[in-house]
């Protein structure tokens, strides 16, 4: 993954996405090499889509704290 900024992630992910369904339009009729041009850039689209993911968990802060375990709640009797 490129370096990007979070909006620059998600633009790339939204340009993509709408030629992605320009691509799908009249999908019945699609031949099979159509077809695959069309899986390969959902596949693409699946890979963009992570970048925006992890980009956005880059920029976001962390939750440094210890998670309080369920079970211990219920046990302990607080909720």
């Amino acid at each position: 993954m490129k370096k990007e900024l979070l909006s620059e992630n998600v633009k790339i992910f939204m340009d993509y996405a709408i030629d992605t369904v320009k691509a799908m339009d009249g999908a019945p009729e699609h031949t099979a090499e159509e077809k695959a041009g069309v899986i390969a850039r959902i596949t693409q689209l699946k890979a963009y889509l992570n970048d925006v993911e992890q980009s956005y968990l880059e920029n976001t802060p962390g939750d440094d704290s210890t998670p309080v375990d369920p079970e211990y709640i219920a046990e302990a009797g607080h909720s």
